[in-house]
């Protein structure tokens, strides 16, 4: 299985991170600094652990949260 791994030496080293520190400002209204936004990104990104509950109980806390 890939997926996206999001560690920070890679955001801090990113080309992109100014760039996305521009608009981050620029949608906030505000300066939004390098270091919050990698702190922003890593928080987002981290991976939550799937083993403290059974497949059943995601599904059905999926289902109480997203009512058909």
């Amino acid at each position: 299985m890939g997926g996206l791994v999001l560690d920070e030496a890679s955001v801090v080293n990113s080309l992109m991170l100014s760039y996305l520190a521009m608009v981050a400002s620029l949608i906030e209204g505000r300066s939004v600094g390098e270091d919050e936004l990698v702190d922003a990104l890593l928080k987002m990104m981290r991976q939550r652990s799937m083993d403290s509950l059974t497949r059943t109980q995601y599904v059905l806390r999926f289902l109480n949260q997203h009512p058909p």
